[in-house]
C-alpha cells in the first residue's frame, strides 16, 4: 500500500513536470512567433514538400505554409506567403517595383529570407521594392507563364529574369518526353534518410498522437532524429549531389546532343521574344541576368540582336571564391552578397534616375 502511494505520487509529479514543460514550450513558441507546424511536419530533406500541381505552370509553391529544409550545409525554414511566393506579403507601394524570376538559386535554397540577393537589393537601394518569385526547378518557360498569368497583376516596373544554364535546358523537357529519339532515360533520385522507427504499431500510434498534441514532444522527437542523422548527414548530402551531377538535372535529363542543344536554342529564342513582347506591351522594363559562373553560349548575341537587355555576371562570379555551400552547389550568403553587389551597381547606373522620378511622381 505504501509503495503504491509512493508510485502514485511519483507519477503525479512526473505528469506535473511534463505539463509545466509543455506550457513553457507553448509560451516560448508564442513569444518567438514560431510555427509548430514546422516541427509536426518536419522534413529531413534538402527540399521539403512545398509545391502542388498546377495545370498551367506544372507546379507552384503552396500558399501559406512553413516547411523546413535539412541538409549538412544548412537548416532553414521556408515560409510561403498567401500568393504562393517565398516572400513577404505584397503591399501596394509607390516605390520602384522589381520582380525577380528564377529557380532555386533565386528562391534562395539553404538561406533565410533577408540574405538572398533580391532581399539585399531592396535593403540597399532607396525607393526600391523587390518581389522574389523564384521557384526551385523552374525553367524559363515556367518563369514566363508565371509572369504572364500571375506576376503582371503585381504591376512591376522592372522584371529581372535571373538564370543559370539548366533553366534554358528545362524548357525542352516536355519535348524530350514526347520525342523518343531525343529521350535520355528518366532516372529516379532516391534520398536515403535515417529515421527513428518504432518497434511496434501501437508505439508508432502513440508517437503520432503525441506529435499531433504536444509541442514539447514534437520538438524533442525532431531533435533526437537530428542527433541520430548527424553522424552520416554529410555523407548523405554528398551522395545526393554526386547522383544529381551524374544523372543530370535532379535525376531527370542531361542535354548532351547537338540536336537537343539546337532545340534548346530555338525554344529559349521564342520564350525571350515572348517576354520582350509582353513587357513592351505592359511598359515594363525587362532584364535578363546570368547569375551562373558559366557563360551561356549564344544567349548574349541573340538578346543583343533583339534589343533585350542582358547582364552577364559569370566573369565576375567565377573569380570569387567560396560562394557556394561546401557540398550543395547553391550560392551561400557570400555568393548572394556578391550577386547583390554586382546587381546593385548595375541597377543604380542604369535605373537610378528613373527610380527617383517614378517615386516622386507616384507620391504626388
Amino acid at each position: 500500500m505504501k509503495n503504491s502511494k509512493i508510485f502514485f505520487i511519483m507519477l503525479l509529479c512526473l505528469f506535473s513536470i511534463l505539463f509545466v514543460i509543455e506550457g513553457i514550450t507553448r509560451l516560448f513558441f508564442k513569444i518567438k512567433n514560431i510555427k509548430i507546424d514546422v516541427y509536426k511536419n518536419f522534413s529531413f530533406e534538402r527540399l521539403p514538400k512545398i509545391t502542388i500541381p498546377d495545370p498551367v505552370l506544372g507546379y507552384r509553391l503552396i500558399p501559406n505554409v512553413s516547411r523546413n529544409a535539412f541538409a549538412s550545409d544548412f537548416q532553414v525554414i521556408y515560409e510561403i506567403n498567401s500568393i504562393g511566393l517565398r516572400e513577404k506579403e505584397i503591399e501596394n507601394t509607390d516605390k520602384f517595383k522589381i520582380i525577380f524570376l528564377g529557380d532555386s538559386m533565386t528562391f534562395g535554397e539553404g538561406l533565410p529570407c533577408g540574405s538572398r540577393f533580391s532581399d539585399l537589393i531592396e535593403k540597399e537601394i532607396k525607393n526600391v521594392y523587390t518581389i522574389n518569385a523564384g521557384v526551385p526547378g523552374y525553367g524559363i518557360h515556367q518563369m514566363y507563364l508565371w509572369l504572364k498569368y500571375r506576376g503582371m497583376d503585381l504591376k512591376p516596373d522592372l522584371v529581372i529574369c535571373s538564370i543559370i544554364p539548366v533553366d534554358l535546358d528545362r524548357s525542352i523537357y516536355d519535348k524530350i518526353e514526347n520525342s523518343p529519339h531525343l529521350l535520355i532515360a528518366k532516372q529516379e533520385t532516391k534520398y536515403s534518410q535515417s529515421r527513428i522507427h518504432c518497434p511496434a504499431n501501437f508505439l508508432k500510434n502513440i508517437s503520432e498522437y503525441l506529435s499531433a498534441k504536444s509541442y514539447f514532444y514534437s520538438v524533442a522527437r525532431v531533435n533526437a532524429e537530428i542527433a541520430l542523422m548527424s553522424f552520416h548527414l554529410q555523407e548523405r548530402s554528398k551522395k545526393v549531389w554526386d547522383e544529381i551531377k551524374q544523372k543530370g538535372d535532379g535525376g531527370r535529363y542531361k542535354i548532351t546532343t547537338d540536336e537537343q542543344r539546337k532545340i534548346v536554342k530555338e525554344e529559349f529564342s521564342k520564350i525571350f521574344l515572348n517576354f520582350k513582347d509582353m513587357c513592351d506591351r505592359m511598359r515594363v522594363k525587362f532584364l535578363v541576368v546570368n547569375i551562373s559562373t558559366k557563360l551561356l553560349p549564344g544567349l548574349g548575341g541573340f538578346l543583343a540582336e533583339h534589343n533585350i537587355e542582358y547582364l552577364d555576371l559569370s566573369g565576375q562570379l567565377s573569380k570569387i571564391t567560396k560562394i557556394t555551400f561546401e557540398i550543395d552547389p547553391h550560392y551561400n550568403a557570400r555568393g548572394n552578397r556578391a550577386i547583390a553587389d554586382l546587381l546593385r551597381e548595375y541597377i543604380l547606373d542604369r535605373y537610378q534616375d528613373e527610380i527617383a522620378s517614378l517615386h516622386n511622381r507616384r507620391k504626388i
